[in-house]
């Protein structure tokens, strides 16, 4: 079974194949994720020429804030809602949700991302950066990448769980 991770990217290029060209060049080297396969959607990447392009945007760092959100409301139910109150949570599930919280918050793409901006490294964009977009629209696209990661499993998160065995293990 496979899992499928799929997430709009933010890039900058002169068209739709130096952006491409780009994207699956960042997923070849990046150590934070790794997929068995990437797809890019041509049908569904959006040059920020097009009047969806912003709309498309803020609800990819929408749905991170959300992420973010939710993660955080599980730590509160499980009674941590103050940083005073983290410095005790012990190795495990809660550490988990932490980490991937930090994550998103500090611009680390994962499993759990949903936009990402491959020119700031970022899960959300500076007031600068849509300054230059709505300046050159022509240059900004936002691409549709759909990540796989294989599993011999029925579950897939056993890909995953294998991954952070063998990262622990070395």
């Amino acid at each position: 079974m496979d899992l499928e991770i799929s997430l709009d990217v933010l890039v900058a290029g002169e068209d739709f194949a130096s952006c491409h060209h780009r994207v699956n060049r960042f997923f070849e080297r990046t150590m934070l994720i790794r997929f068995d396969e990437v797809r890019i959607d041509e049908n569904v990447s959006i040059n920020a020429a097009e009047q969806v392009f912003w709309q498309r945007l803020e609800e990819g760092i929408s749905a991170n804030r959300k992420t973010v959100s939710e993660l955080a409301a599980n730590l509160q139910q499980e009674g941590y809602s103050s940083l005073e109150e983290l410095q005790n949570l012990e190795k495990g599930y809660l550490t988990k949700i932490l980490h991937t919280i930090v994550h998103l918050l500090d611009g680390f793409i994962g499993i759990d991302s949903r936009f990402y901006s491959l020119e700031e490294d970022s899960h959300t964009i500076s007031s600068e950066l849509r300054r230059q977009i709505a300046a050159d629209p022509q240059q900004f696209w936002i691409l549709k990448v759909v990540g796989k990661i294989g599993t011999d499993s029925q579950d897939p998160l056993d890909a995953l769980r294998t991954f952070e065995m063998k990262k622990q293990g070395s």
